[in-house]
């Protein structure tokens, strides 16, 4: 199965392809488990729905920026060219369903074009704005301070001069972004510390940060002919297993954690095999090595966040 044209697409399936609503769902759920945290404490839920679509909207932004710059840089179109190899194209739409598979950059694919996307961003970002106006008022000056880092972190992950993607940062970024996002969503609507909030916001940037790496191994050569250094290529492949195996230990550390202060969160455990599928996959050295874990890691990031929400429902039922 090849690639449909963009002139064969309907309107649906090119808003899919462009926006990559699917791959906002890591975030999205992010906010929800903070937004959940916020909800056990205060029934503030217009400013927690208001919240849940500022995230997506800058979810939308983060993913069609990314696209945006990696067209301009050329990575993309080098990592997902398959016209030389169209039998793997086809391997990986049987492994990750064609519904997730994502068969390139859209502006690489000529479904949207450079001016559109500039457009497309722009009101992506006004959009973003425009919803943070009611998060401002309620939460006051913090929320601009927040916002700023947010878009910062969103823009520069792939855009120039910073690029944090190509230096070796991007990684990083992701799992600051994803901590943030968790821990702010509960900050903005209830302004105390929690312990147990940190230690799951924590959990949730790093198997981000695993979901972000794993996703960017495949693209290896690419990124090395296009000068770019990012987690992959500074340690090397066959470290790469290492490298996330450390850190889905950590992952569990600040579970365990949560859990020392809430019991109820050691539910989060049942997202450990998921990782541990996913670093077991990769012992199999064939040419589709690094394409297994994928899945495996965002299921991972999914699991914990919805896994967060079960907790709290649990948690308030048998208070």
């Amino acid at each position: 199965m090849m690639k449909v044209k963009s002139e064969d697409m309907t309107r649906w399936q090119k808003a899919k392809e462009v926006l990559r609503i699917v791959y906002t769902l890591p975030f999205l759920l992010a906010s929800v488990a903070g937004v959940a945290f916020a909800l056990t404490v205060a029934q503030e839920w217009f400013i927690a729905i208001i919240i849940l679509l500022d995230v997506m909207v800058l979810a939308l932004f983060v993913n069609f920026s990314n696209d945006y710059f990696d067209h301009k840089s050329g990575v993309d179109k080098l990592r997902f060219n398959y016209e030389n190899n169209p039998d793997l194209h086809e391997e990986l739409i049987k492994m990750f369903d064609q519904k997730f598979f994502w068969s390139g950059n859209s502006l690489d694919r000529g479904i949207i074009t450079k001016s559109q996307g500039k457009t497309l961003m722009i009101c992506l970002a006004i959009a973003a704005v425009i919803l943070s106006i009611p998060i401002l008022i309620y939460g006051g000056w913090i929320v601009i301070a927040l916002g700023l880092i947010a878009l910062i972190l969103a823009f520069f992950y792939t855009a120039p001069p910073i690029n944090l993607g190509a230096r070796g940062l991007g990684e990083l970024d992701v799992f600051i972004a994803f901590t943030m996002i968790v821990f702010f969503s509960y900050f903005v609507i209830i302004p105390e510390f929690s312990f147990t909030v940190l230690f799951i916001s924590l959990a949730i940037g790093l198997g981000a940060m695993i979901m972000r790496i794993s996703d960017s191994v495949p693209g290896y050569d690419a990124h090395i002919a296009k000068g770019e250094k990012n987690i992959a290529v500074r340690v090397g492949l066959e470290n790469i297993i290492r490298v996330e195996s450390f850190l889905a230990i950590l992952i569990y550390i600040f579970i365990s954690l949560a859990a020392w202060t809430e019991p109820v969160f050691a539910i989060l455990f049942l997202a450990s095999p998921l990782a541990i599928a996913a670093i077991n996959i990769q012992r199999k050295k064939d040419h589709l090595r690094f394409w297994r874990p994928i899945p495996f890691f965002l299921m991972q990031t999914i699991a914990l966040e919805l896994l967060t929400v079960v907790a709290l429902i649990l948690q308030t039922l048998t208070c």
